[in-house]
């Protein structure tokens, strides 16, 4: 059998990037931080790229691949909170009296970690369905990477954003600041995404053109 190794190097290193960006966005979740008086989740900061990375992989490979690549992200940060955990209920060595700030930042609220982990699943699933739909369509969406990938997105953020929010704040928070909490990530993601979307465009030719190039033989 016959392998394309560029394929495969590309391939590792998205699914790399996405388990990071990922697992980076949930650490940063702990904190919330003040913009202009809305509770905004430090996770956000960095997840948009999620969504660049999963147009990148439904583009260049296919669903199936594209499916594994979010479950492999899904997978490789429950085994992190499992062992975050764990480590958390080790007894401590005497005199190290970090215990209580480790177990503050990475003993994830459950809520927090199953609403992250749930919200990446299903809106990437959902981003790939549309994204391929759009792309086998006689539309405009079929002759425009770009289009089709902010035009999923705006759905697949709504997913993502109505899950996280609901199960890890809906309780937390006044209802008021929920529901600003909630409308603004989904705003502020969208957005980010937008203004990253030449850099999406530029990455993804320059992939095309590189996975095209016949690779070099050794002598």
């Amino acid at each position: 059998m016959k392998y394309d190794i560029k394929k495969i190097q590309l391939l590792i290193l998205i699914t790399a990037l996405s388990s990071g960006t990922l697992l980076i966005s949930n650490l940063s979740a702990v904190k919330l931080w003040d913009l202009l008086g809305i509770a905004v989740d430090g996770g956000l900061v960095l997840f948009p790229l999620s969504y660049l990375l999963g147009d990148i992989t439904i583009e260049l490979f296919d669903k199936r691949i594209a499916k594994n690549v979010i479950l492999s992200g899904f997978l490789i940060n429950a085994i992190a909170v499992l062992v975050f955990y764990i480590v958390i209920a080790l007894p401590a060595y005497p005199g190290w009296d970090m215990q209580e700030a480790y177990a503050a930042i990475f003993g994830f609220s459950p809520r927090i970690i199953f609403g992250s982990l749930t919200g990446f699943v299903l809106s990437g699933f959902l981003n790939n369905y549309l994204f391929v739909k759009m792309k086998q369509s006689n539309s405009y969406f079929a002759k425009s990477f770009i289009a089709r990938a902010l035009a999923s997105s705006v759905f697949a953020h709504i997913l993502d954003s109505a899950t996280f929010e609901f199960i890890a704040f809906f309780g937390v928070l006044p209802f008021n600041e929920f529901l600003a909490q909630a409308v603004f990530a989904y705003v502020l993601g969208l957005g980010i995404e937008f203004i990253l979307s030449p850099i999406e465009v530029a990455i993804e030719k320059v992939l095309k053109k590189w996975l095209n190039t016949p690779a070099q033989q050794n002598a």
